[in-house]
């Protein structure tokens, strides 16, 4: 059985990055949780539309700035609790901007998968576009057709990658897309509430740097919540 604190943990997880699209450059996203077994754990996966008959989440419409363009996002979340059953963590994640519903080249792309096994960053960026200076580096023996778009650029690693909330600011300052007003007060509150969680998480993990801090800085057990 999936857990009430797993199922419990993605509902608000899936209302949350809803609203998100919903009140800032989106309208109509419907996020959907399925669940799957993996093994004798369990996860869920997120993305717009998403369904059991169908594991893959559809794009959706945004509204860029500049007239008779056309401009699909992709969001997808795969979550599971972590090792200590307690808190919900991302296993992988995808943000992509296309100028079609089923384009396979677009603009740009942040992935993000836990732990990736192929020599990669976990999280990094592939952005479609061409440089005369990277082809003059390829090696004429293995990389002679690379493109720019096969390069994973490293963002920040498993804590400190960036958010929805960043790729969302992104179009918006940089004038693609239209935005919704009181934009500003959505991302920054989501983005909050963002980094407040992986530097928990971080926490967690290096318990040993967080003493170490508490001492320099003279924090007393009390303060830390002993």
């Amino acid at each position: 059985m999936i857990s009430d604190r797993l199922r419990e943990q993605t509902t608000r997880f899936t209302k949350e990055i809803q609203t998100l699209l919903n009140c800032t450059i989106a309208s109509h996203v419907q996020i959907k949780a399925v669940a799957l077994p993996v093994g004798d754990d369990r996860l869920f996966m997120l993305g717009h539309l998403m369904a059991k008959d169908r594991l893959t989440a559809r794009r959706f419409r945004l509204k860029p700035r500049a007239p008779k363009a056309e401009l699909w996002m992709d969001v997808s979340f795969q979550l599971r609790l972590d090792a200590e059953r307690e808190h919900l963590m991302v296993d992988k994640s995808f943000f992509g901007l296309f100028g079609a519903e089923d384009a396979k080249q677009g603009l740009f792309h942040y992935d993000y998968e836990r732990d990736k096994a192929d020599g990669y960053p976990d999280a990094h960026l592939q952005v479609y576009a061409e440089s005369e200076l990277f082809a003059t580096l390829n090696d004429p023996k293995a990389d002679r057709a690379r493109s720019l778009s096969k390069l994973h650029f490293p963002v920040g690693g498993k804590r400190f990658r960036p958010c929805l909330e960043d790729i969302i600011e992104f179009l918006i300052v940089e004038r693609l897309v239209e935005a919704r007003d009181g934009y500003e007060k959505v991302i920054e509150t989501g983005r909050e509430g963002f980094r407040k969680n992986q530097l928990m998480a971080a926490m967690r993990r290096d318990p040993a740097t967080v003493e170490a801090f508490a001492e320099r800085y003279g924090i007393t057990g009390h303060a830390r919540g002993k």
